[in-house]
């Protein structure tokens, strides 16, 4: 059993550009996904409303963009972050999202919380490791404006979409702050139904924010499909 070293300090797995070449990994150009639900699909699936995967959806946030489907090697390193200390991949995944995405004025980032009782057992706050290396690159400030009220099941844990909206109804508030104006760069680990960052986007939307667009490593088939049809 590991002592409070291993608990409080990151370990020393390499990360970043190195892991990806030598899995010969590449970012996602963004025609290979749905630029509102994330989904991997063929650029000409996609139409105004969306792809097949959220055409009959409410998609609550402006534009998602992401690293790449939630596959190895990537779930792997994604993974190693949340559970194994690799602390080194939320700042590098923050910076790979900083440079695949546009820059808007008056723009802040805001990572999804973790609720306190987990962050205090993991160390740190995954998401918003990501926030923070994102928010350097882009020279944006980053505001912990969101706050989890209450632990909730783990939304990978659940097999339904409406289980998983369940699960993060009213789990979330808000810092009072106006947000009039300003873009607003929501910053999570993983995107699977999209439940969790809907209801913080209600959240900044009723704060004012003129935008907000979703950034997130990853993004999983909430069907376990690999995002195909059958």
């Amino acid at each position: 059993m590991g002592g409070w070293g291993d608990v409080l300090l990151p370990t020393s797995v390499a990360v970043g550009e190195e892991a990806a070449a030598e899995a010969g990994w590449l970012v996602d150009q963004p025609g290979a996904y749905c630029p509102l639900c994330g989904s991997t699909v063929a650029a000409a699936a996609v139409t105004l409303n969306g792809c097949p995967h959220c055409r009959d959806r409410r998609i609550a946030w402006d534009n998602l963009w992401r690293l790449g489907a939630y596959q190895k090697p990537l779930s792997s390193w994604i993974i190693a972050m949340k559970f194994q200390r690799a602390w080194g991949w939320g700042n590098w995944m923050g910076r790979q999202l900083a440079a695949v995405t546009p820059t808007h004025e008056r723009s802040v980032v805001v990572p999804v919380p973790l609720h306190w009782t987990r962050r205090w057992r993991r160390g740190y706050d995954q998401a918003a490791l990501i926030a923070d290396g994102f928010a350097t690159a882009k020279g944006f400030p980053l505001a912990k404006l969101l706050r989890r009220r209450r632990r909730t099941a783990a939304q990978s844990a659940l097999k339904s979409r409406e289980k998983r909206r369940r699960n993060v109804h009213h789990a979330f508030t808000m810092r009072p702050v106006d947000l009039t104006g300003w873009t607003v760069w929501l910053i999570d680990d993983v995107s699977t139904s999209g439940s969790t960052a809907r209801v913080c986007t209600h959240l900044l939307r009723r704060a004012g924010a003129e935008r907000v667009n979703l950034a997130v490593p990853a993004v999983a088939d909430p069907k376990h499909a690999d995002f195909q049809h059958t």
